[in-house]
């Protein structure tokens, strides 16, 4: 779940408070802003306990729970926001609430949130973009695919619902339609990730020319990509270019050493080329990280 790094204007109830609860409640927003949620909360806690009718301080401490992982912490914060708004409540805490209930596998609380904020804003696309995939999660399709129309319909430009579109054909496979929903998203975005999953894809359709550019634009958009390396390695290495395999395991490696992934496929190109001595080492460190796939390939090696 990405940051909640911008606070919503929030059409909240006006409360009564000191001039000091209100200095601090700035000095809270501001913190927020900086990315310091433990600062943030610190003095939400001081703001809150002189005054616990602070609706904004419920939400944006909610916010910096929810950005600091406690799930748990920022529903009951954005639950008592909503209790306080009564009549005014804003459709964006309906949205966030409906988030920490996704991260927390309340998918029906989740559903029920993310209809009162687009019944509170019809036009909320990245509400119906979220709803739908809360349904998608429970397997909803059809529902599914009327919300991301619905938010495609308000928004033209969010990749988010053929992202998610392609994850759910990848999983069914449904290669095909899966290539075809990560290309109408990497039109919108080109983001590595994308580019990273449709590669998948063409992978498993041993379409190695087509897997090859998604791995290489995959690290032209983001050179840290460890997986990225380890995919084009293994496409290489199929493709019959196992010198260039080799190099992009070592660039895995380099990243990440503690990738028991990449000194595992490191290994099978080794093997592959004569190289026994380095293929065990490669299939042993594999082993010592936990990469358990490993031990099949140790059959050889001496002990």
């Amino acid at each position: 779940m990405q940051k909640l790094l911008v606070l919503p204007l929030l059409v909240l109830l006006s409360v009564a408070c000191s001039d000091s609860s209100q200095d601090q409640y700035q000095q809270a927003s501001e913190k927020f802003d900086q990315e310091d949620y433990e600062g943030a909360i610190t003095l939400l806690d001081e703001v809150i306990s002189k005054d616990d009718q602070h609706a904004e301080a419920y939400f944006t401490r909610g916010s910096s729970k929810f950005n600091l992982n406690d799930f748990e912490g920022a529903l009951n914060d954005y639950s008592r926001a909503v209790t306080l708004s009564g009549d005014n409540i804003d459709a964006e805490l309906y949205f966030f609430r409906g988030a920490a209930n996704v991260q927390l596998d309340n998918v029906p609380d989740a559903i029920r949130d993310f209809t009162m904020a687009v019944t509170t804003m019809p036009d909320y696309a990245d509400a119906f973009y979220a709803r739908g995939k809360a349904w998608m999660s429970i397997d909803n399709l059809d529902s599914a695919l009327v919300d991301f129309a619905r938010s495609l319909e308000i928004n033209p430009n969010l990749d988010g619902p053929d992202f998610a579109l392609g994850s759910y054909y990848s999983g069914l496979p449904d290669y095909e339609r899966a290539v075809f929903h990560y290309s109408r998203a990497i039109a919108i975005s080109p983001r590595p990730e994308y580019f990273f999953n449709r590669g998948i894809m063409h992978y498993l359709e041993n379409d190695f020319s087509n897997a090859l550019s998604d791995f290489d634009s995959t690290l032209q958009v983001d050179d840290q990509f460890v997986d990225a390396y380890i995919l084009r390695g293994s496409v290489r290495d199929e493709a019959g270019n196992p010198a260039e395999a080799l190099l992009d395991f070592d660039a895995a490696i380099k990243l990440d050493p503690e990738n028991g992934s990449a000194y595992f496929n490191r290994g099978i190109t080794r093997k592959s080329q004569g190289d026994l001595k380095g293929a065990c080492e490669d299939f042993n460190q594999a082993l010592s990280l936990g990469y358990m796939e490993a031990i099949a390939k140790t059959g050889d090696c001496p002990s």
